[in-house]
């Protein structure tokens, strides 16, 4: 499957937007992940919603 790599600007307008980016990317909090959340069994089931999104695609 081929890939695509692109560069895309991002605009924050909101002062509070970027308030909390920045609080966001500086912060050293370190949160366990939820093993529920990334199951094998989540995985395979978030791949066939993914597939299934892409398969309705225009450009498929």
């Amino acid at each position: 499957m081929a890939t695509v790599s692109f560069d895309k600007n991002i605009v924050i307008k909101e002062p509070e937007a970027v308030e909390k980016l920045v609080e966001v990317l500086s912060s050293k909090d370190v949160k366990p992940v939820n093993r529920e959340l990334a199951s094998v069994k989540a995985m395979a089931r978030g791949e066939q919603i993914l597939r299934r999104c892409l398969s309705r695609s225009k450009n498929s």
